[in-house]
């Protein structure tokens, strides 16, 4: 029968062990996460060794279309490929400061992390590039966020119009704008608070989901204190990123494969929608130009390199000139069309990533700079 002490000694030798192998295995998760981070072999953030600020930067609390940023705050945004600063302004547009009462002409950017400009510099963004080329003002309301066509409509119709302009671009991404705004797929999204146009009978219906999460409650203000430790430990450690990375990709995954809806190199968003959410796109359009009134509307279609290797004609191209058909001030850009034909248009998206690079958000802003709608609303000759 073991004595006292040679119990105590042994307890203490298996917490010893047990400690050593914890350590070696976190050591290990961390060497083996920075390497497939940074050999980009999954696109999850790297870190960057900064103390977060207390406020988080994208958050879904603003009550009209919930993903927004908050006001006056700066994010280090780090991945193997890019690090850079994002800021924004009194209205929590990722921008700069902007007056209400400009002068025309004037636009706002509608769109998600592409037109916000996810892990580009601000001068690297469409909208900049556009503003320095035509020195007319862009106003980017733009945000990541799985931000979809519905949200899209009420930045416009809440924030948007609170700003004098006379043109507005729109920008569609069919990779995963038609998920975003399909109540049928409202399960990816757990806890984050959205709204759906969902229909009833022959009419939409505005409703949102997770509604609790609307407003800085007593029980969101404990919850951001838990969010800020993740956040130091996604800024500290590369084995926290790709854990994250992975289990939400799960949960993007198993909802869209129960439905036989698989992600995969083939799937493409300008042919792969179903009827339900192309009608639904219809509904937020007609309520996008129900806002704008006589403002030209502009409505770009950006694709990802799985779209780029189709070369048959786009469905969803189609309907959107069908929808152009019933309004005169609306006109639609297909930026596939046009970077199809450019040899060079892998460099335009990140490799770590997917976003578009510094060379793909100059090559939009190109074809702005060309098209005859663009021009003639900017009073360009």
């Amino acid at each position: 029968m073991l004595s006292n002490e040679q119990s105590r000694g042994s307890y203490l030798g298996w917490t010893k062990g047990a400690l050593c192998v914890l350590l070696v295995s976190a050591i290990s998760l961390e060497v083996f996460s920075a390497i497939v981070i940074e050999l980009h072999l999954i696109p999850a953030d790297s870190p960057n060794y900064k103390t977060p600020g207390e406020r988080p930067f994208w958050v879904d609390r603003n009550p009209h279309f919930g993903m927004w940023h908050e006001a006056e705050t700066e994010y280090i945004h780090t991945k193997s490929c890019f690090s850079v600063t994002y800021r924004t302004n009194t209205f929590g547009a990722r921008d700069r400061q902007r007056d209400k009462m400009g002068n025309l002409p004037r636009v706002l950017m509608l769109g998600d992390s592409f037109t916000e400009g996810y892990g580009l510099k601000r001068e690297d963004r469409t909208s900049d590039i556009l503003e320095s080329q035509t020195k007319v003002e862009h106003l980017n309301f733009g945000t990541s966020g799985h931000f979809g066509p519905t949200q899209y409509w009420l930045l416009y119709k809440h924030l948007g119009l609170k700003f004098n302009h006379n043109l507005v671009i729109i920008n569609l991404l069919p990779d995963n704008d038609f998920v975003d705004d399909d109540p049928n797929h409202a399960a990816i999204y757990q806890g984050q608070y959205r709204p759906y146009l969902e229909r009833t009978g022959a009419r939409y219906l505005l409703t949102y989901i997770n509604r609790d999460q609307k407003g800085a409650s007593k029980k969101e203000i404990r919850r951001e204190k838990r969010r800020y430790f993740g956040r130091m430990l996604r800024n500290f450690t590369y084995s926290i990123n790709a854990i994250n990375y992975i289990m939400s990709f799960m949960r993007q995954i198993r909802p869209l494969n129960r439905e036989q809806h698989l992600i995969s190199p083939a799937f493409s968003g300008y042919f792969d929608f179903s009827r339900d959410q192309a009608e639904r796109l219809i509904e937020v359009m007609s309520r996008v130009m129900v806002e704008a009134e006589a403002r030209q509307v502009i409505v770009t279609v950006t694709p990802r390199p799985a779209d780029l290797i189709y070369m048959n004609p786009s469905p969803l191209i189609e309907l959107l000139m069908v929808v152009a058909e019933d309004y005169p001030n609306l006109h639609i850009i297909d930026f596939r069309k046009a970077f199809q034909v450019q040899p060079n248009w892998h460099s335009f998206y990140r490799d770590c990533d997917g976003h578009w690079s510094p060379a793909g958000a100059k090559a939009a802003a190109n074809i702005l700079l060309q098209d005859e709608v663009y021009r003639r609303t900017l009073g360009i000759n």
